[in-house]
């Protein structure tokens, strides 16, 4: 699955980039973060999801209403105030995934324009929950991340 999109902050790219290139400031925009281990540019974050909206259609799947999340993670291919790629694995529940986020930036007049693409391996997961509901999912934590990226950002 891929999802992408883009966005413009009204901060100079010096500032987003010492967000976005630094493992423990980019782990605090992630949403739902329980723990954080950070060494250099690798990092571990342990989430809890409270699923409910998601698996209540499932019947019997209320055992799923909080997920315990495990995701491990670095940064990479960073070009500064360019580039950065963020790569990692993931499970919850016995499944697992990967995420590869591709993060750009570049100046815009003032500001600093945010190009990123996410390419998403759900596996088994996609399969179990189906398409549409995983898909939602996804793009709610992709939504609250650039959300807090923006509040950070202030």
């Amino acid at each position: 699955m891929e999802i992408k999109g883009s966005f413009t902050v009204d901060y100079k790219i010096e500032k987003v980039w010492d967000i976005i290139a630094d493992a423990n400031k980019f782990a605090k925009c992630l949403p739902n973060v329980v723990s954080t281990e950070v060494n250099g540019d690798n990092f571990q974050l342990q989430f809890k999801v409270d699923a409910k909206k998601y698996t209540s259609k499932f019947l019997g799947a209320g055992y799923l209403s909080n997920l315990n999340i495990k995701f491990s993670a670095q940064l990479k291919e960073k070009q500064e105030n360019k580039h950065v790629l963020i790569q990692g694995d993931g499970s919850t529940i016995g499944l697992k995934f990967s995420i590869a986020l591709y993060i750009d930036i570049s100046t815009q007049d003032s500001s600093t324009k945010i190009d990123w693409k996410a390419d998403i391996e759900l596996g088994k997961m996609a399969k179990l929950f189906g398409e549409d509901i995983v898909n939602q999912a996804v793009t709610d934590v992709v939504n609250q991340t650039v959300d807090n990226l923006k509040k950070m950002l202030k």
